[in-house]
């Protein structure tokens, strides 16, 4: 008896792990993603105030695509693939 409560309980331990550690990879590719589009924004604006020009739009371009990029590559390292 006791030691079929204690394989439920590392079975319950295992599960709540994982969605701590899934947890854990949402809240980090979403930071990823901010922290990327936020710093091209800052790249795009300090570029169309010092120099005149109108290329912001395709700064925020340029900083969703590093934040899908940065997404994927730390989706492959958490998954092993």
């Amino acid at each position: 008896m006791d030691d079929r409560k204690s394989e439920a309980e590392k079975k319950r331990r295992g599960q709540t792990s994982e969605v701590v550690r899934m947890f854990y990879l949402i809240l980090q590719i979403g930071l990823t993603m901010l922290v990327a589009i936020f710093m091209f924004i800052g790249i795009g604006w300090a570029v169309d105030h010092f120099c005149g020009t109108n290329l912001m739009v395709w700064f925020i371009i340029a900083g969703v695509l590093s934040g899908f990029r940065a997404a994927y590559i730390l989706i492959r390292k958490f998954t092993g693939l």
